[in-house]
């Protein structure tokens, strides 16, 4: 009996000791898996961390080269507008050089200058007579040509001016460059320094008028309608007199 108690005694702490060192082998087996998985762990971040860092320069790679296509972009959006707008300009010089060769040529087959001051006197005549359409005319040969509508164009002189006279007329020989309004005057083709005497309606009371009682000196731009084979009014402004 006492053999059976030391058998079972001995068995126990046999038991027991392999239990504990089974248990002592465990624990090494986690601690060194739990190593083993840190290790991992450390090392994919190091790779996570050198995949972003490698995402981040790709981002920033194609960042900039975005930033270069617009920039491309807008720099060829630019040459294009660029292109157009001188392409408009030479499409308007080359009428412009049509426009005065055909002027050049009636000067040369008509000797006769004063027929260009026609529009001028007319314009004089129909204002003091009130024939306010016919004085459009001298202004608005064609339907292209008019800025302005004839009732905007009455209402400048209807009630306001009661007669307007030629006192002298003569062809303006000064420079353009000097004058205030010289944009205005770029494509006029001839210019004349016109002194009028003018009497305004004994009723006006408007202060935005285009003539003063008594002399006017004025500049009057005439251009030529090479369709319609005539000269008319295209621009009029004061004349400063030295």
């Amino acid at each position: 009996m006492k053999k059976f108690v030391l058998v079972m005694f001995f068995s126990m702490i046999i038991a027991v000791f392999v239990g504990f060192n089974y248990l002592l082998w465990e624990r090494e087996n986690r601690e060194k898996d739990i190593k083993s998985l840190q290790d991992i762990n450390a090392s994919n971040s190091i790779t996570i961390n050198a995949l972003n860092r490698q995402l981040e320069n790709m981002e920033n790679t194609l960042k900039l080269r975005n930033d270069n296509i617009n920039k491309l972009d807008e720099e060829n959006s630019t040459l294009k507008k660029d292109l157009e707008r001188l392409n408009q300009d030479n499409i308007k010089i080359n009428k412009l050089v049509e426009h005065k060769s055909e002027v050049i040529n009636y000067l040369y087959k008509n000797d006769q200058p004063e027929l260009i001051t026609v529009p001028i006197k007319e314009w004089a005549e129909c204002i003091s007579a009130g024939d306010y359409e016919s004085a459009y005319r001298t202004w608005y040969v064609s339907k292209e040509d008019e800025k302005e509508s004839l009732t905007n164009f009455t209402n400048k002189y209807k009630n306001v001016i009661k007669s307007i006279k030629l006192k002298s007329i003569e062809f303006y020989s000064e420079n353009i460059d000097k004058l205030d309004k010289k944009d205005i005057f770029l494509e006029g083709d001839i210019f004349f320094a016109v002194e009028l005497d003018v009497k305004l309606a004994e009723d006006n009371v408007r202060s935005d008028i285009l003539f003063s009682e008594g002399d006017n000196r004025k500049i009057f731009v005439l251009n030529y309608n090479s369709e319609e084979g005539k000269w008319h009014i295209s621009g009029l402004m004061e004349r400063e007199v030295p």
